[in-house]
């Protein structure tokens, strides 16, 4: 009998130090309430980390791509301001040769004009002087009495107009070899003498 009630004690004791424990370990065990609350905190703090990583995320890649942006655009305008620049160098490299062309032609038309009048000048120059050639042998055949074909000496002949040294002895061969001359139209059987010259001589000419 004092065996078991010495058993039930222990047993006993063993119950309220099992009770007791199990009471201290469900004391420190957390709620279902707890395990939840904390659970949407943790979800919550995820999804803020989340949200401001991909915000940092996209402001980065909008960054980059606004910087990307005006990189091109300052490419683009620095591309067309050389554009514009090499334009305007082409335009003034073409606005100088076409100066330059202009002056060479306007020079050369001068030059031209100059040449033309220097080349009138010397054709008047030739005509004056022939005029003034021509004028004197006019003057001397007119001023002389009129030559007798069939007696004059070279001298005399020579005073007509286009007898020269030779023409005055060919007509003196002539008439010593055929005899008298008894017209102007027989002049043109003597070499040398054509009818320009004969159609000159003739109103000066007695036989």
């Amino acid at each position: 009998m004092k065996s078991l009630k010495s058993l039930l004690t222990l047993t006993s004791l063993a119950l309220a130090v099992s009770g007791s424990a199990l009471a201290t370990n469900t004391s420190v065990l957390p709620t279902k309430e707890s395990v939840v609350t904390n659970s949407k905190s943790m979800v919550e703090s995820t999804k803020a980390d989340v949200k401001n990583a991909a915000n940092d995320k996209l402001k980065s890649m909008a960054d980059s791509a606004s910087s990307t942006k005006s990189n091109a655009l300052d490419k683009v305008t620095e591309a067309k301001e050389k554009a514009t620049s090499a334009k305007d160098a082409m335009k003034d490299k073409a606005t100088s040769a076409k100066d330059a062309v202009k002056e060479k032609a306007s020079a050369l038309k001068e030059k031209a004009t100059d040449a033309k009048t220097k080349a009138a000048d010397k054709v008047k120059e030739v005509k004056e002087k022939a005029t003034s050639t021509k004028e004197p042998a006019k003057e001397k055949v007119a001023s002389s009495a009129k030559v007798n074909i069939n007696k004059a000496d070279a001298e005399t002949l020579q005073k007509l107009s286009g007898i020269g040294e030779k023409k005055a002895q060919a007509i003196i061969d002539y008439r010593n070899k055929v005899g008298k001359i008894k017209s102007a139209a027989e002049l043109s059987n003597i070499d040398g003498i054509g009818e320009a010259t004969i159609e000159k001589i003739t109103p000066f000419l007695t036989f």
